[in-house]
Protein backbone atom coordinates (compact mmCIF):
# COMPACT_ATOMS: atom_id res chain seq x y z
CA UNK A 1 0.00 0.00 0.00
CA UNK A 2 1.36 3.19 -1.03
CA UNK A 3 1.96 6.43 1.45
CA UNK A 4 -1.00 8.45 2.53
CA UNK A 5 -1.98 11.76 4.18
CA UNK A 6 -3.35 12.49 7.70
CA UNK A 7 -4.38 15.78 8.98
CA UNK A 8 -2.66 16.01 12.61
CA UNK A 9 -4.12 19.00 15.30
CA UNK A 10 -1.70 21.18 16.85
CA UNK A 11 -1.48 22.77 19.91
CA UNK A 12 -2.20 26.42 19.41
CA UNK A 13 0.97 28.27 17.33
CA UNK A 14 2.57 25.43 17.93
CA UNK A 15 2.56 24.48 14.08
CA UNK A 16 6.44 25.18 13.11
CA UNK A 17 7.13 23.13 16.08
CA UNK A 18 5.30 20.31 15.65
CA UNK A 19 6.93 20.12 12.05
CA UNK A 20 10.19 20.46 13.57
CA UNK A 21 10.15 17.11 15.62
CA UNK A 22 7.98 15.49 13.21
CA UNK A 23 10.80 15.86 10.39
CA UNK A 24 13.50 15.05 13.44
CA UNK A 25 11.52 11.88 13.75
CA UNK A 26 11.78 10.90 10.45
CA UNK A 27 8.09 11.69 9.01
CA UNK A 28 7.22 13.67 5.89
CA UNK A 29 5.25 16.46 7.09
CA UNK A 30 3.82 19.03 5.12
CA UNK A 31 2.75 22.77 6.51
CA UNK A 32 0.45 24.99 3.93
CA UNK A 33 2.04 28.64 4.68
CA UNK A 34 0.58 32.10 3.52
CA UNK A 35 2.15 35.01 4.10
CA UNK A 36 -0.11 38.00 6.25
CA UNK A 37 0.07 41.35 7.08
CA UNK A 38 1.18 41.53 11.01
CA UNK A 39 0.24 44.96 13.03
CA UNK A 40 1.61 45.60 15.98
CA UNK A 41 2.70 48.76 17.84
CA UNK A 42 2.52 50.95 15.04
CA UNK A 43 4.56 48.55 12.76
CA UNK A 44 3.35 46.44 9.86
CA UNK A 45 5.10 43.73 8.84
CA UNK A 46 4.61 40.23 6.69
CA UNK A 47 4.73 36.76 8.92
CA UNK A 48 4.63 33.11 7.64
CA UNK A 49 1.00 31.41 9.11
CA UNK A 50 -0.04 28.15 8.75
CA UNK A 51 -3.33 28.04 5.43
CA UNK A 52 -5.14 25.74 8.68
CA UNK A 53 -4.25 27.17 11.91
CA UNK A 54 -3.57 24.29 14.33
CA UNK A 55 -2.92 21.59 11.60
CA UNK A 56 -0.49 19.93 9.57
CA UNK A 57 -0.35 16.85 7.59
CA UNK A 58 2.05 13.81 7.54
CA UNK A 59 2.61 11.54 4.74
CA UNK A 60 2.54 8.11 6.28
CA UNK A 61 3.50 4.41 4.84
CA UNK A 62 1.61 1.58 6.80
CA UNK A 63 4.54 0.76 9.03
CA UNK A 64 4.81 4.47 10.12
CA UNK A 65 0.95 5.03 11.64
CA UNK A 66 2.47 4.95 14.86
CA UNK A 67 -0.49 6.73 16.44
CA UNK A 68 0.53 7.31 20.11
CA UNK A 69 3.82 8.35 18.90
CA UNK A 70 2.49 10.68 16.34
CA UNK A 71 -0.13 11.93 19.42
CA UNK A 72 2.80 12.65 21.64
CA UNK A 73 5.19 14.94 19.30
CA UNK A 74 6.62 17.72 21.01
CA UNK A 75 3.72 20.36 19.55
CA UNK A 76 1.14 18.13 18.88
CA UNK A 77 -2.35 17.10 20.31
CA UNK A 78 -2.69 13.89 17.89
CA UNK A 79 -3.89 13.00 14.41
CA UNK A 80 -7.43 13.78 13.30
CA UNK A 81 -9.70 10.83 13.79
CA UNK A 82 -13.14 9.45 14.92
CA UNK A 83 -13.41 6.86 16.92
CA UNK A 84 -10.33 4.14 15.85
CA UNK A 85 -10.95 5.69 12.25
CA UNK A 86 -7.57 7.45 11.54
CA UNK A 87 -9.50 9.35 7.82
CA UNK A 88 -6.34 10.29 4.80
CA UNK A 89 -6.63 13.31 3.39
CA UNK A 90 -7.38 13.10 -0.34
CA UNK A 91 -4.26 13.22 -2.50
CA UNK A 92 -6.03 15.62 -4.91
CA UNK A 93 -6.53 17.53 -1.61
CA UNK A 94 -2.84 18.11 -1.07
CA UNK A 95 -2.06 18.31 -4.77
CA UNK A 96 -4.06 21.19 -4.69
CA UNK A 97 -3.05 23.38 -1.96
CA UNK A 98 0.46 22.85 -3.63
CA UNK A 99 -0.35 24.18 -6.66
CA UNK A 100 -1.22 27.51 -5.71
CA UNK A 101 2.24 27.65 -4.09
CA UNK A 102 4.89 29.94 -5.32
CA UNK A 103 8.58 29.50 -6.07
CA UNK A 104 8.91 30.23 -2.37
CA UNK A 105 6.67 27.33 -1.47
CA UNK A 106 4.22 29.83 0.04
CA UNK A 107 0.08 29.72 -1.00
CA UNK A 108 -0.35 32.47 -2.98
CA UNK A 109 -4.57 33.02 -2.08
CA UNK A 110 -6.93 35.36 -3.66
CA UNK A 111 -9.59 36.20 -1.72
CA UNK A 112 -12.72 38.28 -2.82
CA UNK A 113 -12.02 41.22 -0.30
CA UNK A 114 -8.68 41.56 -2.10
CA UNK A 115 -10.55 42.14 -5.49
CA UNK A 116 -8.24 39.56 -7.37
CA UNK A 117 -5.61 42.71 -8.07
CA UNK A 118 -1.94 42.84 -7.93
CA UNK A 119 0.09 46.54 -8.25
CA UNK A 120 0.48 47.66 -11.20
CA UNK A 121 -2.46 46.08 -12.76
CA UNK A 122 -4.85 47.14 -15.09
CA UNK A 123 -8.16 47.92 -13.37
CA UNK A 124 -11.69 49.20 -14.58
CA UNK A 125 -13.79 51.40 -12.76
CA UNK A 126 -17.46 50.90 -12.75
CA UNK A 127 -19.75 52.81 -10.61
CA UNK A 128 -23.04 52.30 -12.74
CA UNK A 129 -24.52 50.19 -15.57
CA UNK A 130 -22.74 52.98 -18.29
CA UNK A 131 -20.12 54.73 -16.39
CA UNK A 132 -16.46 52.77 -16.89
CA UNK A 133 -12.86 54.67 -16.18
CA UNK A 134 -9.37 52.96 -16.36
CA UNK A 135 -6.95 53.40 -14.12
CA UNK A 136 -4.23 51.39 -12.56
CA UNK A 137 -4.40 49.34 -9.28
CA UNK A 138 -1.94 50.48 -6.50
CA UNK A 139 -2.95 49.03 -3.38
CA UNK A 140 -5.42 48.44 -0.93
CA UNK A 141 -6.69 51.08 1.88
CA UNK A 142 -8.65 49.56 4.83
CA UNK A 143 -10.73 46.65 3.87
CA UNK A 144 -13.34 47.91 1.21
CA UNK A 145 -11.08 50.91 -0.48
CA UNK A 146 -8.27 50.46 -2.86
CA UNK A 147 -5.80 53.14 -4.25
CA UNK A 148 -5.52 53.28 -8.22
CA UNK A 149 -3.73 55.91 -10.70
CA UNK A 150 -6.28 57.14 -13.08
CA UNK A 151 -4.96 58.86 -16.02
CA UNK A 152 -6.43 63.20 -15.71
CA UNK A 153 -5.17 66.40 -17.45
CA UNK A 154 -2.01 64.16 -18.83
CA UNK A 155 -0.80 62.87 -15.29
CA UNK A 156 -1.67 60.28 -13.33
CA UNK A 157 -3.67 60.93 -10.31
CA UNK A 158 -3.87 58.87 -7.35
CA UNK A 159 -7.84 57.89 -6.49
CA UNK A 160 -9.57 56.12 -3.59
CA UNK A 161 -12.29 53.97 -4.55
CA UNK A 162 -14.55 51.43 -3.71
CA UNK A 163 -12.97 48.09 -3.92
CA UNK A 164 -16.07 46.82 -5.29
CA UNK A 165 -16.17 48.94 -8.10
CA UNK A 166 -13.48 47.37 -9.47
CA UNK A 167 -12.83 44.90 -12.47
CA UNK A 168 -10.33 43.54 -14.27
CA UNK A 169 -10.03 45.38 -17.62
Amino acid sequence: MDRQWFAVRTQPKKEFLAREHYNRQGFSSYLPLVRVLRRHARKVDRVFRPLFSGYLFLHLAPEEMNWTAIGSTIGSIGPVRFGDYFPPVPDLFIEQIRHKENEEGIICLKSPEEGYFRPGQKVAIVTGELEYLEGIFQCKRGKDRALILMDMLSRQVPTTVPVSALKTA
